[in-house]
């Protein structure tokens, strides 16, 4: 009998892309779902695996929601989208049932996440299995240790095993012939946007959000709040990750006061970016790596993310340093679960003010 680890290994193997995201749906409504994930109904066809190559190749920005039923379900298949990983999408298209996503790519950015109802109710990390939140981060800890999910286990055998995971809660298995198949294609030209505040976030109400400075950027939602936002990306990823860094001290000490003198921004972004590839190396640490080995790699790979997210407030455009600060802060693993909850509203504001914008330009 073929493993788990075997069956979605090969189905990965047989064309299932590097940057993947699936989600399971209790749906057998297509245009609905569609809809929900903030896709154009109007474009909805069915093509074949020939067919979708040609559109892609014809428009390489498109971004395509490929759908398929299983049973009573849908199989909702985004080879370079993320809308799936996106909770606003997995709380709307899981109201009157239930929804599963994954999605994975190769920067190792990633998210599962489970909803029932409108609620998300539990969601980790490929990173992190084993920290998970939401209303009831447990509800998936039985199907978890069934199938072995889990920290110790290796990058491949964890994909392989969420997989298997998506097969579990929905019944509906992915065969290669799934993979082969036609889909009802649509573009996904207007997707729908997040909540500022996410609902787990309100009940209980987290006492951050009632904080004087994050009242301040709440109320305004402005280009205005825009430095604000890079300021306090910054000051939480260094506390966080940086507490020691006098360089991260620098940022910090030109973000809240300004330029001493002239040139002093680009200098240090250029020492960001030096200290950033210096930590990276990863020379020392080839061949057959020890524990202690990889969790050095690991905690330089963090830092070095880190000095990223600093490089990034220091944009000279308040919004472009806002929006690249945040994006990049919400993917850093290993956070404090609450401040990754700050992130993840400054990071929605980010998006807000970024939209808001694009709209008045057009």
């Amino acid at each position: 009998m073929e493993s788990i680890d075997a069956r979605y290994t090969r189905l990965i193997q047989e064309g299932l892309p590097d940057n993947l995201c699936l989600t399971w749906c209790q749906s057998d409504d297509l245009e609905d779902i569609a809809r929900k994930f903030g896709a154009d109904v109007e474009t909805g066809l069915w093509a074949t695996i020939d067919e979708i190559e040609e559109m892609e190749q014809e428009d390489d920005e498109a971004v395509l929601l490929e759908l398929d039923s299983m049973g009573d379900w849908a199989i909702a298949f985004e080879p370079n989208g993320i809308e799936g990983s996106r909770k606003a999408v997995m709380e709307s298209v899981s109201i009157g049932g239930c929804a599963f996503s994954i999605f994975w790519n190769v920067e190792l950015d990633s998210s599962v996440i489970y909803a029932v109802d409108g609620r998300i109710v539990t969601s980790f990390t490929l990173l992190e299995i084993e920290r998970r939140s939401g209303s009831d981060p447990a509800a998936l800890d039985e199907m978890l240790t069934e199938i072995e999910l889990n920290d110790g286990l290796s990058m491949p055998a964890r994909k392989a095993r969420l997989l298997a995971l998506g097969e579990m809660i929905s019944g509906q298995r992915l065969t290669s012939e799934w993979l082969r198949s036609p889909k009802f294609i649509f573009q996904i030209n207007d997707p729908i946007p997040d909540p500022i505040i996410p609902r787990e976030y309100l009940n209980p109400r987290a006492p951050f959000l009632d904080d004087p400075e994050f009242m301040l950027i709440l109320e305004r939602l402005s280009v205005e709040v825009a430095p604000h936002i890079a300021r306090m990306v910054a000051s939480i990823v260094a506390a966080a990750v940086l507490p020691d860094s006098p360089l991260a001290k620098d940022v910090l000490r030109f973000l809240h006061q300004g330029e001493r003198f002239k040139g002093e921004r680009e200098a240090l972004q250029a020492q960001l970016e030096r200290t950033s590839q210096e930590i990276s190396r990863t020379d020392s640490l080839q061949g057959e790596l020890s524990s202690e080995a990889r969790k050095e790699m690991h905690n330089r790979q963090i830092a070095s993310h880190a000095l990223s997210v600093l490089a990034r407030s220091l944009n000279p455009y308040s919004v472009n340093a806002a929006y690249g600060a945040a994006a990049e802060a919400v993917n850093l693993p290993l956070l404090p679960r609450v401040d990754f909850m700050r992130l993840e509203v400054l990071w929605n504001v980010a998006k807000h003010i970024e939209r808001s914008r694009y709209s008045v330009e057009r």
